[in-house]
């Protein structure tokens, strides 16, 4: 089992719930027969990391997948009520939605746990997040990956995207919160 967080650096691919094979997916504890702007509830607000680690995925401009095969889709959250993430069917999310979805489908990571593993070096007071050979696994490779994650919005400044795929000559990213994350000019190696 690999660290979730070692030396204050978030391994993001570990936060990745419901992607990972060690991390469950959210539940959805309602149903929406509409498309568009739906707010769905889940079962419980947060799942865990392999070793203990609470991610807590329900923030605004995080990235989920609702609904699996055919039916499943990639949504940005506009709107949170997840002040109790612990207690059963308490936390809601809004985004736009291209099909309905049902009670008991699955909702699981949208950034293969970047995001997640962002709010948790946020909640932390900042820190590194790093994209492993793993994480770029899931992304369909390197170029898909960091295709992907210059189209996710960063959730906090505190929090900066380290490029740890092997490849010689990569850079970290970061941004504003709600902004897009952005190549620095740092190479890391």
């Amino acid at each position: 089992m690999a660290a979730s967080v070692s030396n204050g650096i978030a391994n993001a691919f570990e936060f990745a719930f419901g992607v990972n094979g060690q991390a469950s997916p959210l539940i959805l504890a309602s149903s929406s027969t509409g498309t568009g702007s739906q707010t769905y509830i889940v079962e419980l607000g947060y799942s865990t990391t392999a070793d203990g680690r609470k991610i807590l995925p329900l923030v605004v401009n995080g990235s989920l997948t609702v609904g699996t095969g055919a039916n499943a889709e990639t949504v940005v959250i506009t709107a949170v009520s997840a002040s109790n993430p612990a207690g059963l069917n308490q936390c809601t999310f809004t985004a736009t939605f291209a099909n309905a979805h049902g009670a008991g489908e699955i909702v699981s990571s949208g950034s293969y746990g970047l995001q997640e593993a962002a709010v948790d070096r946020k909640n932390a007071g900042g820190g590194l997040v790093a994209l492993t050979p793993s994480w770029f696994a899931a992304a369909g490779g390197h170029a898909a990956g960091l295709t992907a994650l210059v189209a996710f919005k960063s959730l906090s400044v505190l929090t900066t995207v380290l490029d740890y795929s092997g490849v010689p000559g990569v850079f970290s990213y970061n941004a504003a919160a709600g902004s897009v994350y952005a190549s620095t000019t740092h190479v890391l190696y």
